[in-house]
């Protein structure tokens, strides 16, 4: 029986590589143009750079020590997003830090992206002009963002290679959320 070393087993060994090829499978190749942005070591930290436009306020943290997400960081994310009409903060979706960060490493990481817009509470989703009444605004998962260095096309092009969420380009700004992935 061949030696996989001293802490992993024969079984462990199998269980890992059909995990792995079953990933391959399900996930298939990335589409061409697509980056795969290597997080190796598992335990490397994620930060994030945004400035809101609206305050003024910058948000420059740690929001992941490579093994969780940090609470109080993310607790401070949601304020720094909040709906500044209704004076309201929502729950924000981890992972929609994970894209914008990753974006971020895309372009410059030392440069921030500007928050045009973030969560939104249903009453403003109503009053905003063909805001979609489902809007993943009002569920902490979309972000209205800019960039001072780029404009709204060129960072539109920078989101497309991550290949992942919703992907929109206005005149001024590019949306991006964690639903399925989709592109307008």
């Amino acid at each position: 029986m061949p030696s996989f070393g001293q802490s992993t087993t024969r079984r462990g060994f199998l269980v890992s590589a059909s995990a792995g090829l079953l990933g391959m499978s399900v996930l298939g190749a990335l589409p061409a143009g697509a980056v795969a942005l290597d997080r190796e070591p598992a335990t490397k930290e994620r930060r994030l750079l945004m400035v809101n436009q609206r305050t003024g306020e910058v948000f420059d943290e740690v929001y992941h020590d490579g093994e969780e997400y940090l609470t109080p960081a993310l607790t401070q994310f949601a304020h720094f997003a909040r709906d500044l009409r209704a004076g309201a903060a929502g729950e924000m979706d981890p992972s929609l830090l994970d894209l914008a960060s990753d974006l971020q490493t895309l372009i410059d990481p030392d440069e921030p992206l500007i928050l045009t817009h973030g969560f939104r509470t249903a009453a403003t989703n109503r009053r905003i002009r063909n805001s979609a009444p489902n809007s993943l605004h009002m569920q902490g998962r979309a972000l209205d963002i800019a960039h001072s260095r780029l404009n709204a096309g060129a960072l539109h092009q920078q989101a497309r290679k991550l290949n992942r969420g919703g992907l929109g380009r206005y005149a001024r700004f590019v949306h991006i959320d964690t639903g399925p992935t989709r592109r307008w």
